[in-house]
């Protein structure tokens, strides 16, 4: 079974089809700008079955922390495919146990990322969210989710740091090389990035203190080869993460239905 797999982020939402829980090829991600136009294409490309893979879909499903856009990405899917997606959530429960204290308020995509990121290591993991916040959970060797923390992204902290002083510029987030920043822009560019790698090491190290050995280390979002790429920390790099974790939820349930 194939399934067009949905993710509405905050700032981006990405489409991709896929088999069995498998991609059949990279996903491909638009603004929200560009929903109603080139997203719409995509969508009808791959209702049709005119892909790489030839696959006409046998459903959809949907993830988003963006309410506002849900509805709108709904009716795209329904006028133009033919087909209602399940929204994971509300009409899809995550196959996932969790030790929070209040699991209404957890955002899907964490629940989807770290879904995905334990079938595809079979080990306790910490998931790197690197996008419009820095996120990062932890998986433990049975499969439940402990939580995480939840961080600014490289750009959310740049404009703090330009919105809330008088002098310093906008950051340009070029990724820096030396242990110094020689004037304003290095400096902030090394404080930006040095933020971000410093929340990751420090959390790391405490989540192996409770699982007892260190987890495998599964780094996603758009900045998250700029900011972890030669870190040495990260084990594994899945850009489609949420996407795939989608997928495996409408396929756990589909595939129970038609078993």
């Amino acid at each position: 079974m194939s399934v067009i797999a949905i993710d509405i982020g905050n700032t981006r939402v990405g489409v991709g089809l896929f088999t069995a829980g498998k991609a059949a090829g990279p996903a491909t991600r638009f603004s929200h700008v560009d929903i109603q136009s080139e997203m719409l294409a995509h969508l009808e490309k791959l209702c049709t079955g005119a892909n790489d893979g030839g696959q006409r879909p046998d459903g959809a499903v949907l993830a988003s922390v963006a309410p506002e856009w849900t509805s709108r990405v709904v009716e795209l899917i329904s006028n133009h495919c033919g087909m209602t997606p399940d929204i994971v959530g509300a009409d899809l429960k995550i196959p996932l146990q969790t030790q929070l204290t209040d699991d209404t308020t957890v955002g899907v995509d964490r629940l989807l990322g770290a879904l995905c990121a334990y079938v595809n290591t079979e080990q306790a993991c910490a998931i790197i969210s690197a996008g419009t916040a820095l996120v990062m959970d932890c998986v433990d060797d049975a499969g439940i989710f402990l939580g995480g923390a939840i961080a600014p992204g490289l750009m959310m902290t740049a404009k703090a740091l330009n919105a809330g002083t008088s002098q310093l510029p906008m950051a340009t987030l070029e990724l820096p090389v030396e242990p110094f920043g020689r004037n304003t822009m290095e400096a902030l560019n090394l404080g930006v990035f040095a933020v971000a790698r410093g929340a990751a090491g420090y959390l790391l190290e405490r989540y192996a203190g409770k699982l007892g050995h260190w987890p495998h280390v599964v780094a996603t979002g758009g900045d998250a080869m700029r900011v972890f790429g030669d870190s040495g920390l990260i084990d594994s790099f899945i850009p489609d993460l949420v996407l795939q974790g989608a997928a495996l939820v409408w396929e756990h349930h589909h595939g129970t239905e038609s078993a």
